[in-house]
C-alpha cells in the first residue's frame, strides 16, 4: 500500500468519528459606522461547518474572572476533516459552536474559541486546541 493511499484510509477512518456537527467563526470591525449605534459595525463569516469531534482535553478547569464575572475556563480539542473546506483556515481567536449530537442524549451545544492551530506531516485529521469557557 502506498502512503498516499494508506493516509487516505487514515482520514477516512478518522472522519467516522466526526459524528458531532461545528460551526467555525471569525468576527471582523468593518469601516462602516452602525448609524443606529454610532460604532464600528462588526461582520461574521463563517470559516468552516461541517463534521467535526469534541473532546474535553483538560480534565481540570480553571476558575477566571472576565469582564467582572467568575467563569470556568476549560482547554479542549476540537477534530476537523483535514480535506474539508475552510478547514485549514481556522485560526486562533476564532469562535466556535459545537453541537454534541451522539452521546445518546439530547445534543450538547458546546461553545468556546480557538486557541490555535494544527500543523503536522501526515496527519489524518486537525486537532484544533480550543477553549471552553462557562458562566458560574
Amino acid at each position: 500500500m502506498s502512503r498516499a493511499s494508506a493516509m487516505a484510509r487514515g482520514r477516512l477512518f478518522a472522519e467516522t468519528g466526526m459524528t458531532d456537527h461545528c460551526v467555525v467563526t471569525r468576527t471582523k470591525t468593518s469601516s462602516d459606522v452602525d448609524p443606529a449605534t454610532g460604532q464600528a459595525a462588526s461582520i461574521t463569516d463563517t470559516v468552516y461547518a461541517g463534521r467535526c469531534e469534541f473532546i474535553a482535553a483538560d480534565t481540570e478547569a480553571r476558575d477566571i474572572t472576565s469582564a467582572g464575572r467568575p467563569v470556568t475556563q476549560q482547554g479542549a480539542v476540537l477534530k476537523v476533516p483535514v480535506d474539508s473546506d475552510g478547514s485549514a483556515s481556522i485560526a486562533a481567536g476564532d469562535a466556535f459552536v459545537a453541537t454534541l449530537t451522539q452521546n445518546g442524549l439530547e445534543p450538547i451545544v458546546v461553545r468556546g474559541r480557538v486557541g490555535g492551530g494544527h500543523h503536522q506531516t501526515a496527519a489524518v485529521s486537525r486537532r484544533i486546541p480550543v477553549e471552553v469557557t462557562s458562566s458560574g
